[in-house]
This record gives C-alpha cells, structure tokens and sequence, in this order.
C-alpha cells in the first residue's frame, strides 16, 4: 500500500493559449502527478486559466515541472496553496 497524505497541492496557473497544448503535454507525460482543469474563459481569450490538485508528497515534482515551463514561456500562478484531500472530491 502506498503512502497518502491528508493534504493537497491546490495551483491555479495563468498562460498564454499558444502555450497551453505543450503544457498539457508536460502533464499527460507526468502521468499521476495531478488532477487537472482548464477553467472557464471569454470566448476569445488568448490566455488559459488550468487548476491543478495533487498529493502534498508530490508538490516538489509539481514545481519542478511548473519552474521548467516557466523558463520556455510565461508561466503566471494566481494560486499556490495547500488544501484538505476531501476523499473522492478532486
């Protein structure tokens, strides 16, 4: 049995749409390493707003991936927070 914490990494991140394909990409390639949601926009928006929720034990390798694509192209986190895992909730 794997070890679980009680607590998630909670991000909301901000970038340009241009961008957002080859972060979901960075995501599906990290399979496991969170939840994720692109959240609602203007119909014409040229950036994309995506929630991320994942175990508190893998936020380092959740920042490493954000710090990675921030150096490709920009990268805004409007949220960075640690919230309770509500089973079944993500």
């Amino acid at each position: 049995m794997s070890k679980q914490s009680t607590q998630l990494f909670h991000y909301i991140i901000r970038m340009n749409k241009e961008d957002s394909a080859f972060f979901y990409f960075q995501l599906e390639a990290n399979d496991g390493i969170c939840f994720y949601s692109t959240l609602e926009h203007p119909h014409h928006a040229q950036y994309r707003d995506i929630e991320l929720k994942g175990d508190i034990l893998l936020r380092e390798e959740m920042k490493h991936i954000l710090n990675e694509c921030a150096k490709k192209f920009k990268l805004d986190i409007l949220v960075d927070e640690t919230i309770a895992d509500k089973k079944g909730s993500l």
